[in-house]
């Protein structure tokens, strides 16, 4: 009997697993746009950056439509650009199960409809306007008050990000909302992706621990960081071709690497590239970077979420033997330093 009761249970469990991994989300959004000429709109994830991400979706007769398929419910945006004159539009929505209808008008002004949580979410979005300062972000903690579902689980999000953007600091009343909503929605990618952001709060500074990943090099090897650095005083350079400033921290570091390389001391390079390495392969040889080169194509690991960089353009990071983070983005001569100190002159 007390086997039959354990079988019935694992099989009600799995039941509600099995359940759970069906419930998924198919949006269909269907857009008009009032008064304005437009070829097409830009469809993008709203935990991502839109300069390098999103779908195209064509617009005809003022109108377009588009399907989304998710596991949960998630916050989009739709962002577009009319010519003459030229405007730029950003229209936020959560991408939820069934129809929503958003229409734009050349004011600016626009209308999501369909859906329990674009109403509750265009309600929040105009009450957290009439906030002021630090109240403002706050706020969303105050509108979803006993309401622990997917709307809140992407604001909570949103906030990391923004927070990571911003380097503000993290409370403890977004972390704990975060804990609870990760236990909720285990198989989110709003999961993954606060574990990634929380990890770089507590870790990515002086005196945490540098974050290990594996990316491939230029002729396409995947290669693991901590393999390169383990035992060195080492120095992670987080770039990008487009980054001039980047560029020309590198470069001064070039006559330190020479000098320490063969005694203990080590650079790599990751640069954070978008649909290919042309520009990459031309910034390497025109630069003339001698240490290893690793590429994190269209944001595939997440790297510069990982080290707290939000959108920008790159980081550096000193760490010693054990991995431990000396400094974050210091000069060449606070490298030389260290380097003096730790292995000679």
């Amino acid at each position: 009997m007390a086997n039959c009761l354990r079988w019935l249970i694992l099989f009600l469990f799995l039941g509600n697993v099995v359940f759970a991994d069906e419930n998924k989300v198919r949006c269909v959004v269907h857009g008009k746009l009032v008064g304005m000429e437009v070829e097409d709109v830009l469809l993008v994830d709203a935990t991502l950056d839109s300069r390098y991400h999103g779908t195209t979706v064509t617009v005809k007769n003022h109108c377009f439509e588009c399907v989304l398929e998710l596991p949960h419910a998630e916050g989009y945006k739709l962002i577009f650009v009319t010519r003459k004159p030229w405007e730029w539009y950003t229209v936020p929505f959560i991408a939820e199960d069934g129809k929503v209808d958003i229409t734009v008008n050349v004011d600016k002004n626009y209308m999501v409809k369909g859906g329990k949580f674009n109403e509750r979410y265009q309600e929040y979005r105009e009450l957290q306007q009439q906030e002021i300062g630090w109240k403002r972000y706050s706020f969303m903690h105050k509108f979803c008050e006993g309401q622990w579902d997917e709307l809140y689980y992407f604001l909570v999000i949103e906030e990391l990000q923004r927070r990571q953007m911003y380097q503000s600091e993290l409370d403890e009343e977004l972390e704990h909302a975060y804990h609870v909503l990760a236990e909720k929605f285990v198989s989110s990618d709003y999961t993954r992706l606060g574990k990634i952001l929380l990890d770089g709060f507590h870790n990515v500074r002086p005196g945490g621990r540098y974050v290990d990943f594996e990316v491939p090099d230029l002729e396409g090897n995947k290669v693991r960081l901590s393999d390169i650095i383990k035992g060195k005083i080492a120095v992670i350079d987080l770039w990008a071709s487009w980054c001039m400033p980047c560029r020309a921290k590198a470069k001064a570091m070039i006559p330190i690497y020479e000098k320490y390389k063969d005694r203990g001391f080590e650079i790599v390079g990751v640069a954070r590239e978008f649909k290919n390495t042309d520009r990459l392969k031309q910034a390497i040889k025109l630069d003339g970077y001698p240490w290893l080169q690793l590429v994190e194509l269209d944001d595939g690991c997440r790297i510069w979420t990982q080290y707290m960089l939000g959108n920008a353009g790159g980081g550096v990071f000193l760490v010693d033997r054990d991995g431990k983070i000396l400094a974050v983005n210091p000069k060449p001569e606070e490298v030389l330093k260290i380097l003096e100190q730790e292995l000679g002159e």
